[in-house]
């Protein structure tokens, strides 16, 4: 270990800044390093999507047209063992002039000969109707789409009931005369699967009476069998993380009673009964009467718990006004209280049957999670059965769950029911959580570590990874530290719709901020300057009065500057560590001077005894409509003591999962026993410590203030981080105590940085910073476009075709439309329907009365990538490989070849690689083959983010890491180093004078490339 070493993280979901540090006293250090590593984001760019989930729906595509395929193959096999057809090839039951439909039909009245029942049979395993297995489409939850479905599906069913079967009904109802399969968003004729088996059934039964000795019972069962045989959905039981508490178990259903029953004692044992100037907990007879009315309604408003207690209209509950009552929940601050006990005890078992069970919790428990953590029916069913409960319970249960009652359970807790029900009888008398959690013999600080595949964000353990391999590098290079400091962005560990609400809630906040900006100039007549801004919109907060005095505050107080209006923390920051707005009010400074370093509370009742004054505070707070209820709650916290170490501890520290795996995982490779030396930092305290210390000026442009595009700035982020050391935090506090004691004005600016000359050295590290990005080696991505076109072999060669929806054609169009001269009657109703506006109620027929959806037009694309005889568009280019020759005056010419995804794992790739250069504005056939015969030989490959270094003939000098590449004109471009946003395009290579290739290593430093040996799938090629 090195004594003095401090290594300071910040890590963001595609970044790690980093900063080394030598700390050798209270105000000396010095700057080792410092650095910026980023990454890709293992998510789409454009839509954000997780890569994961994108791999996820493809395989899971392709799994469902592997098991069509192998479905269809079984159902020909077993046609062909029946006699009912020669051979079972792919294409066997495509008979010439056979309509399936009417074979399905006529079945029932006809006897149908060996190929004619196999081609009804087959449409039906083709087309085998609706059937879900999970309990979540069903209930109030049940998807939209699926919902429009399942409603469609009922109102076929009705008409259903007048037919024999549903050919019959497609052959005979006027509903289906134009159209018998749904459309793109239409599911009007959407069939459920046990309808289709019902119609097999029917089917087989009138041929055996028709006198059709092919049908027979037994091939009646293995058709059914093979062709709507469904695999179970997949359980999640064994993927629940385990109870911090309890060894063995794992965490319950969220909606499991006991849980919900914690949640609600829990948030009971923190209430306070405010009578006049008393204030008092609930008794245990009042938790009681709360807890019998558990489960009879999904929410319990403030106002339904004062009916609840028989409380008097004198009486209030502490931090609620009675205006709130009705809407706010004693438990969820957004949803309900106990969806899951009012489904159980309301919706499914009745009083009766609730009353049996609740006296064996665990057994309602256990059943919640069987419901909640099982998809499949069929094993939900055998999960209940498990239980042996009492058949009509049992009956009841098991109906609710086909029925859809227990649509919206999903989700764990964060404990296990074990765990809830042990901790239930001390909440029950009135402890606290952390006194209940005792009392059961737990405490209740511990949580599970965790490891790295316990992260379940994708995008967040790439971040924890790279952090972790970061730190590897730091340690080979400085040593092993003392100290490791980390942050972690805000966004990590969220997913990308969590993301965008940040952002639009950032959005949102700054077109506040610029409304308020002009709101001020109004007011003052002048621009805002210094912290204008924060001070004027805590004075409209509080509605232009100190809530400390009760004293009005004139705008031109506030503006004079001369501190007689003072910016004060609510709960003081050298005691909770809070320095956000939610802490902060504008007071008189001789308020604040009184105030000193306690809480408001403990000002007034504690040591001034002044009950009326705090009286009229807590009015001035709970009446305040556009003040947020955290920051209530700090104006009026009685408990200060008991709580400051919990909110200081939060607000001085990072305690996200993420962030906790995180810092485990570096305990283990880098703690010291006995000694906290691995420590989170959270945002908001490095931000202010960043703007104290004078270097947030770096991260912005000097002419307009506005952020940089750069990326350096996590390294300044890093650096502050690991400034942050505990000795500062000390310092920090000592700073604010010594200011609260004295009741003066405290902010954090001013704070010294950490030694003399810190600014200077973070500016001179900061200008010799080099971004490093993590090279793509891999191949990612589609190997090619998910859209495959039709390709025909026409006079002129292979003829691309694509599908264009009628909605979006011109009259251009028609003109590519596919075989005019057969479809002339199709073109012009195309053409009449375009003139006439496209009325959506008059929509465009075939000659047969057929709607229109789609038609092919004729395009001018290559056969770019072969797929299942038609055509793809080319995936992203993988790699560029660059080769060189000397021309005729002895001067190199480089020359790009571009290598693709499906050129890699696909068959054009089997007799090797790629070996045409790009050749500018010239057809692919035409392009010079890299003939090491004839004098071209390779120089290395060009991936996404290799460092190039460049000098064109003009002199021109270009570095910075490759993007991309042109291929009509053969011009890569490149970005600098500290942004991925800023870009030269359009760089020329054949007459660069120089090109080389560099590799960047994890700090920053770059080694030349000269020479690679090229590669073709694992193994070197010529």
């Amino acid at each position: 270990m090195n004594t003095g070493l401090v290594f300071g993280l910040d890590l963001g979901i595609g970044s790690c800044g980093w900063a080394a540090l030598r700390l050798s006293g209270e105000e000396e250090g010095a700057v080792l390093g410092m650095g910026t590593r980023t990454f890709d984001v293992p998510e789409t760019a454009k839509t954000r999507t997780p890569t994961n989930q994108l791999r996820r729906q493809h395989r899971g595509m392709r799994r469902v047209l592997n098991r069509r395929r192998q479905r269809m193959n079984d159902v020909r096999d077993l046609f062909q063992r029946a006699g009912l057809l020669p051979e079972a090839h792919k294409h066997a039951l495509a008979v010439p002039g056979s309509d399936p439909w009417t074979l399905r039909h006529q079945g029932l009245d006809r006897p149908l000969v060996g190929w004619e029942l196999a081609v009804a049979l087959g449409h039906i395993a083709k087309h085998r109707g609706f059937q879900s297995n999970s309990k979540r489409d069903r209930g109030r939850n049940t998807p939209d789409d699926t919902s429009k479905m399942l409603g469609a599906i009922e109102e076929t069913r009705s008409r259903l009931a007048r037919w024999r079967s549903v050919a019959e009904m497609a052959a005979h109802d006027p509903e289906f005369s134009s159209r018998k399969r749904n459309r793109d968003g239409d599911y009007s004729r959407s069939l459920l699967r046990r309808d289709l088996v019902d119609e097999v059934r029917v089917l087989f039964q009138a041929q055996r009476r028709l006198g059709n000795t092919l049908a027979t019972p037994a091939l009646e069962e293995d058709f059914i069998g093979t062709a709507f045989f469904q695999r179970p959905l997949q359980d999640s039981e064994d993927k629940v993380g385990p109870c911090p508490f309890e060894a063995g178990e794992r965490r319950t259903a969220r909606h499991a009673p006991s849980f919900e029953l914690f949640r609600l004692l829990s948030r009971l044992a923190a209430l306070r009964v405010r009578e006049g100037k008393a204030e008092r907990p609930l008794t245990p007879a009042e938790v009681g009467m709360a807890v019998a009315d558990f489960g009879s309604s999904r929410s319990l408003s403030f106002k339904r718990l004062r009916t609840l207690l028989e409380l008097p209209a004198s009486a209030g509950f502490d931090g609620v006004p009675v205006a709130e009552e009705t809407k706010r929940d004693v438990v969820a601050r957004s949803g309900e209280a106990t969806p899951g006990a009012y489904v159980w005890r309301t919706k499914v078992l009745g009083e009766t049957g609730w009353a049996s069970l609740w006296h064996t919790p665990s057994t309602l428990d256990r059943l919640s999670e069987i419901i909640t953590f099982r998809e499949d029916m069929d094993r939900i069913a055998s999960g209940i059965a498990e239980l042996d409960l009492p058949p009509l319970i049992h009956d009841t249960i098991l109906d609710a769950v086909k029925d859809g009652q227990f649509a919206s359970f999903k989700g764990a807790g964060h404990i296990s029911a074990k765990a809830c029900r042990a901790m239930a009888p001390h909440l029950v008398q009135g402890m606290v959580y952390s006194a209940a959690a005792a009392a059961a013999g737990y405490t209740h600080t511990d949580r599970a570590e965790g490891d790295l595949d316990d992260i379940a964000n994708p995008i967040a353990r790439k971040a924890v990874t790279e952090a972790l391999k970061q730190v590897r590098a730091l340690v080979e290079e400085y040593g092993r530290p003392e100290y490791i400091h980390v942050e972690l962005a805000r966004e990590v560990g969220k997913s990308a719709e969590e993301r965008d609400q940040i952002s639009r809630g950032i959005e949102k906040r700054n077109n506040a901020k610029e409304k308020l900006r002009e709101r001020f100039r109004e007011d003052t007549g002048r621009e805002p300057h210094g912290d204008d801004m924060l001070r004027y919109e805590l004075w409209l907060e509080q509605g232009t009065f100190c809530v400390y005095s009760n004293q009005p505050i004139p705008l031109t107080a506030l503006i004079s500057g001369d501190n007689a209006i003072q910016v004060d923390h609510i709960l003081p920051w050298s005691r909770f560590g809070d320095d956000s707005f939610v802490n902060k009010t504008l007071c008189y400074a001789k308020a604040n001077q009184d105030k000193k370093g306690r809480t408001p509370h403990e000002w007034l009742v504690r040591d001034l005894r002044d009950d009326a004054r705090w009286e009229t505070l807590r009015r001035a707070v709970e009446g305040a409509k556009g003040m947020k209820g955290v920051k209530k709650r700090n104006y009026l916290l009685k408990d200060a003591e008991a709580v400051e170490q919990k909110f200081r501890t939060r607000n001085l520290s990072d305690t996200r999962y993420a962030s906790r795996v995180l810092l485990h995982l570096l305990k283990q490779a880098y703690g010291q026993r006995g000694r906290d030396t691995i420590l989170a930092r959270p945002g908001p305290l490095t931000d202010r410590l960043r703007r104290a210390w004078g270097v947030q000026a770096l991260k912005k442009r000097l002419d307009d203030g506005t952020r940089l595009d750069d990326d350096r700035h996590h390294a300044l982020d890093a650096l502050i981080v690991a400034a942050t050391s505990q000795s500062a935090l000390q310092r920090l506090t000592r700073a604010f105590q010594d200011a609260e004691v004295r009741g003066d004005h405290r902010d954090f600016y001013g704070f010294p940085p950490p030694w003399p000359g810190f600014i200077e050295e973070a500016k001179n590290h900061y200008t010799r910073i080099v971004v490093s990005r993590a090279e793509r080696h891999r191949a990612r991505g589609e190997a090619h476009g998910a859209t495959i076109r039709q390709v025909v072999e026409e006079e002129e060669g292979a003829v691309v075709y694509e599908r264009r929806a009628v909605a979006d054609l011109t009259l251009k169009d028609l003109e590519r439309l596919k075989d005019p001269e057969r479809n002339g009657a199709i073109v012009e109703a195309l053409r009449a329907w375009i003139d006439a506006g496209k009325p959506v109620d008059a929509p465009p027929r075939s000659p047969k009365g057929d709607m229109l959806g789609k038609v092919r037009l004729r395009t001018k694309k290559n056969v770019d990538v072969p797929v299942r005889g038609g055509a793809a568009d080319r995936g992203e280019i993988a790699r560029l490989d660059v080769f060189r020759k000397l021309n005729r005056r002895d001067a190199w010419e480089y020359y790009l070849v571009p290598v693709y995804p499906h050129q890699i794992f696909g068959p054009e790739g089997d007799a090797g690689p790629p070996m045409r250069a790009i050749l500018a504005n010239k057809d692919e056939g035409v392009w010079p083959i890299m003939d090491p015969a004839a004098g071209y030989e390779f120089l290395w490959s060009l991936n996404p983010f290799s460092w190039v270094e460049i000098e064109k003939a003009d002199g021109t000098f270009i570095d910075g890491y490759y993007r991309s590449v042109d291929r009509s004109v053969a011009a890569i471009a490149v970005s600098p180093h500290q942004s991925k946003l800023a870009m030269t395009r359009g760089i020329g290579v054949k007459s660069l004078t120089t090109f080389r290739k560099f590799a960047v290593d994890r700090l920053g430093r770059r080694f030349e490339v000269t020479r690679e040996v090229r590669t073709w799938r694992g193994g070197a090629c010529t």
